[in-house]
């Protein structure tokens, strides 16, 4: 098993991250100067990502694009820049005009491909840190200057505009389609199968996203196996209803005696003389496995329920959950998103509309995801509060206790021929794909300052083990 690392070591550790952070922030701006796009971008039918117009003229604005696009595509302009963000259902090309406010126009034609090509890195696998991967393939292939270079690619968890589970989904060009994996394990264990194109050349899963540590299940750290690489810094903690008969504060003990059916009554750990209804995410979720362990149970009690399998984790609008007797886990760092960074949702249960529409981002929200935590707030643990901050200012609460604090991952191919074991450029790479310059600790996720950006607009902790692998 691998050591868990507190996120934040000492005051003066906690002040270097936050300056990373950048708090002062409260826009997630869109990068600087126009991206290269070439004559036709391509973007992979299904998969959430964004591309960028070319800009209108310095000291212009963006009057408006033609045409409208479709409705599962959000157009979001900041000045004189304007993106597209979302998911294509339908293959063809579409030439989009951008009229400028000084009667200049700009545009592009945009090709809505089958499935992303071959040599993309496609990844699959947790809800906590798919959105956030979303807008890393966004903010990255905007810096690809070749159309047959590899881009970056992410399968949400679930059907990003119908909510399904288990979906059928293409991978890749190549691949023979699979069930959409549905958290960290299942993510995981389909990058385990190293299953290939049809030409055998590359690998269908080039990584899998991973809120939880590695586990005596997992493939080794070894040849033939898998490397967690460190990406950012989260802490989880329990939930409730904002009307709640539960108390402010639990210790860890008091949560395991919950999840065990040992107390099973509100009285019994400080609140109201109420049943607990104890409830966990889907037994594919990191979120699960890493808050069970974190309180030292392998299994839940009897009295604890995932609602069949269907509650996914980190999101506060299951019917279920709109109970005062109620107790969830959940993500700081999701929660910090959704909250503070992410757009309202168009129903209070958050499911898409008839257009495949859950909420409508400004250009001054988080691209992808909605706000999910419904009337949930989070709570202390031992008289500790998960947060500090307010509004866009908020961040995970460096002194949170050290045993519910964690790092998120990428889980990639082990490669012999690295350092890190990440696969790099040489010819032969497991998977096929050069991930170094993604997932390396001087690739994009870990040093370029968008991403950074990103992390912090997504709750996270810019850490300085990004890249280290395990």
């Amino acid at each position: 098993m691998r050591t868990v690392r507190p996120l934040v070591a000492g005051a003066a550790a906690s002040a270097a991250v936050l300056s990373v952070l950048g708090l002062t922030a409260t826009a997630q701006a869109l990068p600087a100067g126009p991206a290269v796009l070439g004559p036709d971008p391509k973007v992979p039918l299904g998969v959430e990502t964004a591309i960028n117009l070319p800009a209108c003229p310095t000291g212009t604005t963006v009057s408006s694009v033609t045409p409208t696009p479709p409705a599962t595509v959000n157009l979001v302009v900041i000045g004189n820049k304007a993106k597209l963000a979302g998911d294509w259902l339908s293959t063809g090309s579409t030439t989009f005009t951008v009229q400028c406010s000084d009667g200049s126009t700009t545009g592009s034609t945009v090709s809505v491909i089958a499935a992303p090509p071959e040599n993309a890195a496609v990844g699959v696998g947790s809800d906590t840190i798919q959105n956030v991967l979303d807008q890393f393939s966004g903010d990255y292939n905007a810096t690809v200057k070749s159309s047959t270079a590899t881009h970056l690619y992410s399968w949400d968890a679930t059907n990003p505009n119908t909510g399904a589970i288990g979906d059928t989904i293409n991978e890749k060009s190549g691949c023979t389609p699979i069930a959409r994996p549905d958290g960290s394990s299942a993510g995981i264990s389909q990058l385990a199968t190293f299953q290939k194109t049809s030409d055998g050349k590359y690998y269908c899963t080039s990584y899998a996203r991973s809120s939880r540590g590695r586990s005596s299940t997992d493939p080794a750290y070894a040849p033939g196996g898998v490397a967690f690489v460190d990406l950012a810094g989260d802490a989880v903690t329990w939930s409730a209803q904002a009307t709640t008969n539960a108390p402010a504060s639990l210790t860890t003990a008091q949560l395991a005696a919950i999840y065990n059916c040992t107390d099973t009554n509100w009285s019994q750990v400080g609140g109201k003389n109420a049943p607990i209804h104890a409830f966990i995410p889907q037994s594919g979720s990191g979120t699960r496995a890493f808050f069970l362990s974190a309180i030292g149970i392998a299994t839940p009690g009897s009295c604890v329920s995932d609602d069949n399998g269907l509650l996914e984790e980190n999101e506060g609008v299951n019917p279920v959950l709109n109970d005062p007797d109620a107790i969830f886990p959940y993500s700081i760092g999701k929660y910090i998103a959704e909250k503070f960074h992410s757009a309202t949702c168009l129903n209070s249960t958050c499911t898409p509309n008839s257009s495949g529409i859950a909420c409508v981002p400004s250009g001054h929200q988080n691209l992808f995801g909605c706000n999910t935590h419904g009337t949930l707030v989070l709570k202390e643990i031992s008289g500790i509060a998960p947060t500090t901050g307010t509004g866009t200012s908020t961040v995970i609460n460096s002194s949170f206790p050290a045993t519910f604090q964690r790092i998120v991952y990428e889980v990639v191919p082990f490669d012999p021929n690295t350092t890190d074991h990440i696969p790099g450029a040489e010819a032969g790479a497991p998977g096929g794909v050069n991930l170094e310059t993604l997932f390396g600790a001087s690739g994009f996720v870990c040093s370029n300052s968008k991403a950074k950006t990103d992390l912090k607009n997504y709750g996270f902790l810019v850490t300085p083990l990004c890249g280290v692998t395990g």
